[in-house]
């Protein structure tokens, strides 16, 4: 039997299609959302829209009380986050491509690679924005060769806010804004307090966000009992901090220079029931923090080389440190790990037209600096170690791209791109030098954009792409002894500093439809992965190592295919008046993929996604809700490698509500219901990275009902 959600985008696709053929006087929707341009950096020149994206605004954000990343893509079929119960989120996952095979910047900035050399000592990911301090999220789905290394399975810009979102457009003003909201399923309460001035030609932004929850909970609690066979969540106490301040000087009506900061601290507890016995308790002390300042130039001139000039120099240092502390009657264990990147990121981005070539090119340099270090103190006696050497590393790149209008209808969207890594290691006490790694990789990609009739676009393109192996591929190093039946045994994994690049080939093609009722995107992909790089591969066992010797390897063939759509019908344009302010909208995601070298399906891949949702606003801007169904498949067990089959899920489908009402012009009251129907399921891309099928799934299950409530004022 068809789901609720089947019918509703079925509907939603038919009135599209036909409002589109219907309407004589077809124009540019004024919701850009398909189409809109996106943005590196501050206001660096805009990528072409020659891919599918989402863009997310403030107001979407605010809308849906959304408290972190999950919320956020809580309705964004195809991308989803992954998440452990200890660590929290760690990456987003476009496409089944997820960790550093997705591109995250910051106002055009990189977010530190993740680091995650073992599965319950150290975790280090890469969840430390703040929502409240963002303008704008774009998602960039599939290859970009624009974006470099990395952007295997697309790229995720965030934009932070800047005072003159919240100014009006001239003179002197100061604005202060103050928010708190509160979400049952982790008792978690956020306040945010937002200052934004201006001074002649000096604008100012202060955001400081706090939050504090407890564990996320499951459906219907469970056993209280140790060990990985729990049902219950284990009790957890977290924290965050994040301030974002900057400074802009209006030097000329096209010309502005800015100073940001930025500091974000998130911290944790957990008594860790689920992997502790009866005679030794585990507990977690985990601490990350971000720190970024940067300084920017934006100018619009006609010159020789540019139209439009972006420039930034950054300073970026995130570390994290996982304490954990393990306590029986006859012994005290606190195994201390952190993980510390950082360094300077410079880049510059230049537009020009010259004559039908908008031409787009610019340059980047990085100089990071890595360091793990392991402590292990049992009983007052430490041991360190490391996982990997200090290293170094120097990562450059080039680009250029196009957008050559051809005719009134048909433009063409080259692109090159160059890049260039060299890491260098550093021995010292812990560990030897594993000497350099360094490769220079040349990717291309052609776009096409047709506009087939006015409101009726055909796009695609075709291109190469690559991620640079991490610090953590590379040199990765463990030495263990095991004690089993009174006999020793020992395994050793080695770092593999010869390790190649990542490589992909995708290709798009899609369809766009948009005028002044509604619009909607089609888009087929079918991407290709070689030169996967697949850590702890065995070379067989030695005399010195029983168990094996071990060591990270460029093996993998991947394929990536599926299909999305979505799309949005202003319900007043096309049925009347008196349905003003009421919008049905809809998303699909499927994807399909394979690990061709050993014939298994991937793993990374989220099953089959439906969304649809009803929105109104009242006319006097006063009031409105939102009605949202999503309908997700089941993880078939044909779908799943073989090693992780006992992991399949069932399909479900949720509602939630939300509502929003302004009794007064400053003040803004939001609430929203969960889970409405109280529906036990499991999320396919929180279950996948389970390793042991003596873990109690009860434990994994998402919230059952719950709910949030939110409050803004604006002095």
């Amino acid at each position: 039997m068809k789901s609720p959600a089947h019918w509703t985008l079925l509907a939603l696709s038919c009135a599209v299609s036909q409002a589109l053929a219907n309407d004589q006087n077809l124009t540019q929707a004024p919701d850009d959302s398909l189409e809109r341009i996106t943005v590196q950096g501050q206001r660096s020149p805009a990528i072409h829209p020659d891919a599918s994206s989402v863009v997310i605004d403030e107001q979407q954000i605010r809308r849906n009380l959304s408290t972190d990343l999950s919320d956020v893509l809580r309705y964004e079929p195809g991308v989803t986050v992954t998440r452990d119960e200890r660590f929290g989120i760690g990456s987003i996952n476009i496409r089944g491509m997820d960790g550093d095979r997705v591109k995250i910047l910051v106002d055009g900035v990189e977010l530190a690679d993740s680091y995650g050399p073992t599965t319950t000592y150290l975790q280090s990911g890469r969840n430390t924005v703040d929502l409240d301090a963002l303008q704008r999220m774009t998602i960039i789905k599939g290859g970009n060769v624009s974006a470099g290394s990395g952007a295997l399975g697309g790229v995720v810009q965030f934009r932070t806010k800047e005072a003159a979102d919240y100014l009006k457009a001239q003179g002197d003003d100061s604005q202060l804004l103050l928010q708190a909201s509160y979400r049952s399923d982790s008792e978690r309460f956020s306040e945010t307090a937002t200052l934004a001035n201006r001074i002649g030609d000096l604008e100012s932004l202060l955001v400081y966000s706090r939050r504090d929850g407890k564990e996320t909970d499951n459906h219907g609690g469970g056993s209280d009992d140790r060990g990985p066979g729990r049902g219950a969540v284990n009790p957890a106490d977290t924290q965050s901090d994040n301030l974002l301040g900057k400074l802009v000087w209006q030097l000329g009506a096209d010309n502005r220079l800015g100073l940001v900061a930025e500091h974000f601290k998130g911290r944790s507890k957990i008594d860790l029931y689920s992997e502790s016995t009866a005679e030794a308790l585990h507990r977690s002390d985990d601490d990350i923090q971000r720190t970024r300042v940067g300084l920017f130039q934006d100018l619009a001139a006609e010159q020789l080389f540019f139209d439009q000039l972006h420039w930034q120099l950054d300073f970026q240092k995130t570390r994290t440190e996982n304490g954990t502390l393990v306590d029986s009657a006859s012994s005290h264990r606190f195994v201390n790990r952190f993980y510390d990147q950082r360094g300077y990121q410079g880049r510059a981005d230049l537009a020009k037209q010259l004559d039908n070539h908008r031409l787009r090119y610019g340059a980047s340099y990085q100089r990071q600096e890595y360091e793990n270090l392991n402590r292990n103190t049992v009983d007052g006696q430490t041991d360190s170690s490391r996982f990997s050497p200090k290293a170094d590393g120097d990562i450059v790149g080039l680009y250029m791209e196009d957008h050559w209008q051809l005719s009134e209808d048909f433009a063409l969207l080259p692109a090159l791109r160059y890049d260039h890594y060299h890491y260098q290691t550093q021995a010292d006490q812990y560990v030897a030098d594993w000497g350099d790694s360094k490769n220079s990789k040349l990717t291309g990609q052609l776009g096409f954009e047709w506009q087939l009739a006015s409101g009726l676009g055909l796009f695609g393109r075709y291109g190469s792409g690559f991620r640079a192996p991490t610090i953590n591929n590379l040199y990765y190093y463990y030495e263990n002894n095991v004690s089993f039946g009174g006999n020793q045994f020992s395994y050793i994994i080695r770092p593999n500093p010869d390790l190649k690049p990542e490589q992909s080939t995708f290709a798009e093609l899609g369809l766009r439809l948009s005028g002044t009722q509604g619009q909607a995107e089609l888009a087929f992909f079918d991407n290709h992965y070689r030169n996967f790089i697949e850590s702890q591969v065995p070379l067989g066992a030695s005399p010195e190592y029983s168990l094996g010797e071990f060591t990270a390897m460029n093996l993998d063939k991947v394929r990536i295919k599926g299909f999305e759509f979505k799309g949005a019908l202003d319900l007043a344009a096309f049925w009347g008046s008196t349905l003003d302010g009421l919008a049905l909208k809809g998303a699909v995601a499927y994807a399909e993929g394979e690990n061709t070298g050993d014939d298994e399906p991937l793993d990374s891949i989220s099953p089959l996604q439906l969304f649809s949702g009803l929105d109104y606003d009242a006319p006097t801007g006063q009031w409105g809700a939102s009605l949202n169904l999503t309908w997700t498949a089941r993880k078939k067990r044909s779908d799943i490698s073989t090693a992780n089959q006992w992991l399949a899920t069932s399909s479900f489908t949720t509602v939630d509500m939300t509502a929003y009402y302004q009794p007064l012009e400053r003040l803004r009251l939001s609430a929203g219901l969960y889970n409405l129907f109280d529906k036990q399921y499991w999320v396919w891309s929180e279950v996948r990275t389970l390793s042991t099928q003596s873990q109690n799934l009860e434990r994994y299950s998402q919230p059952g009902r719950n709910f949030g409530l939110g409050l803004q004022y604006r002095f």
